[in-house]
């Protein structure tokens, strides 16, 4: 949307506003609209936000809350589109195309010019499933009963025709068939062998790796494991009452498997104790120690070596969650009192990093400072979890429930709206605004520009005094002035800007 079409839109705004200059029309709540043109950016709201239009330097954005957000970058071949987020959405790049429509239909299809390789993702539930890094070769499924699928299940591929009664796997060099699956499934390659008879028998081994057996699975099970290692372990278990698996310098049994279990491993007095699980737990070595007396309370210590940590602290499961942990670039905290609180904490070590944090007292209040000292404040915060890339819930759905809104950016700017259209309060390093419903306040302090203006419903009534000329309006109709006009001297570093002194 260019200016030209913004101001044929607002051409009956226009003709109330009479001779108001075109950089800005102030009818609140019906229409507020902002043009700079040193800055070349542009801030349209209709009705508060039902429907807004931000223009910068980078980026165009229509939104129509909650209905549609559109986002438009200047410099870059790209566009997002948003429909009753998150039902619909469309994303074009270059290098990308996405679609979905929940919970029917989804497409992706990726390149990478420099490796020559794409990914393509398409499927229509339940009926037709395609993608994979090669179009022609990739992976499909129709109606859930033919098809091949590719990295999935720990397999190269899979290929159902039709699933159930015949498959094939392959991993590797590894290669397999069912027949009925799951009843009767046989393999061999990549030193490899598999048998399964109907759950009465099977046979799984690894040339020199393993070898699995299992009788009326899943029953009784034996196994050999680790035979590359220095010290093999031979596994066995009667399903579900009694298992153990012991080597030269390990042993570990179960009970009524998996309430009651313990574990030994010598070379690192690794000790794990379960009784009964999940109700009580006790471990301790291989740089870890951890205690549960669960839902009571539960703590979990890591140490990952070179200065590298975790630690968790759990009361009354999962109410009250507290971790703390270090890393080499940074440290990080975070405490969860559930449902109703939760904040983030993160510091890098980099010289001058400042840290970074969140905050939330649901459904009340949130509270976010970043790295460049910028912080915003919240009141309501509906939404119970954070939202991420696109961001689509904050852009189509938060400013329409959100009763206070305080945002301190860079260079000190400041804004703040509370109880949405009722007040406004913008403060920038050369201007202040300065909005109680229907009555304005704006003063602007720039080299080029001295001004400062009392409107009621942008011009029913106005008093506007601008470099030396004031004058009166009444009606919409156009100003009566007074005064000589005069160029308005360049200020110089040392002088302080209007907000500087006039901060709510």
């Amino acid at each position: 949307m260019n200016r030209q079409f913004i101001l044929l839109l607002l051409l009956p705004i226009f003709f109330l506003g009479g001779c108001q200059s075109t950089s800005e029309i102030d009818v609140w709540p019906l229409v507020y609209y902002e043009h700079d043109e040193k800055e070349s950016t542009t801030h349209l709201d209709i009705l508060t936000n039902f429907y807004s239009y931000t223009s910068t330097p980078d980026e165009k954005t229509h939104a129509f809350r909650p209905f549609f957000v559109g986002e438009f970058p200047q410099n870059k071949d790209e566009l997002r589109l948003m429909f009753l987020w998150p039902f619909i959405y469309y994303q074009n790049k270059p290098d990308e195309a996405k679609i979905w429509i929940i919970p029917f239909y989804y497409s992706k299809d990726k390149t990478w010019p420099e490796l020559g390789e794409r990914d393509f993702d398409w499927f229509f539930l339940p009926f037709f499933t395609f993608g994979g890094t090669d179009t022609k070769e990739g992976p499909y499924l129709f109606m859930g009963f033919w098809g091949n699928i590719k990295g999935l299940f720990a397999m190269d591929e899979i290929e159902g025709k039709p699933f159930p009664f015949y498959m094939t796997f392959r991993d590797g060099d590894y290669k397999s068939k069912a027949y009925m699956w799951p009843f009767f499934r046989f393999g061999e390659g990549g030193g490899k062998k598999f048998s399964f008879y109907a759950f009465m028998y099977s046979n799984y081994e690894k040339e020199g790796k393993f070898r699995r057996r299992s009788y009326v699975w899943p029953f009784i099970h034996y196994n050999l494991e680790q035979l590359d290692k220095k010290h093999p372990v031979t596994e066995f278990m009667f399903f579900p009452f009694y298992g153990q698996s012991t080597s030269e310098v390990s042993t570990a049994r179960s009970f009524l498997w998996p309430f009651f279990s313990y574990s030994i491993h010598e070379p690192n007095n690794y000790r794990e104790y379960n009784m009964p699980w999940p109700f009580f737990k006790y471990r301790t070595g291989a740089g870890q120690e951890e205690f549960r007396a669960w839902p009571l309370y539960w703590t979990i210590d890591k140490d990952l070596g070179n200065n590298i940590w975790e630690k968790d602290r759990i009361y009354m499961w999962p109410f009250f969650w507290h971790s703390k942990s270090e890393y080499p670039s940074y440290s990080k905290e975070s405490l969860y009192i559930l449902p109703f609180y939760w904040s983030h904490f993160r510091q890098g070590k980099e010289e001058g990093a400042k840290p970074t944090r969140r905050t939330k007292i649901w459904p009340f209040y949130e509270y976010s400072e970043d790295e460049d000292g910028s912080t915003r404040q919240r009141a309501l915060s509906l939404f119970w979890f954070e939202d991420y890339m696109p961001e689509g819930f904050e852009k189509a759905w938060v400013p329409l429930f959100t009763l206070f809104d305080y945002n301190k950016g860079e260079g000190d700017n400041r804004d703040f709206t509370f109880l949405g259209p009722f007040y406004k309060y913008r403060a920038k390093k050369d201007s202040l605004y300065h909005r109680v419903l229907f009555f304005s306040y704006k003063n602007v302090h720039k080299p080029d520009k001295d001004m400062s203006r009392f409107s009621v419903l942008g011009g029913l009534f106005e008093y506007k005094h601008e470099d030396g000329e004031s004058g009166l309006r009444f009606f919409y109709l156009p100003h009566l002035s007074w005064g000589d006009k005069k160029e308005y001297p360049k200020s110089t570093p040392n002088e302080k800007s209007v907000s500087d002194s006039k901060k709510p």
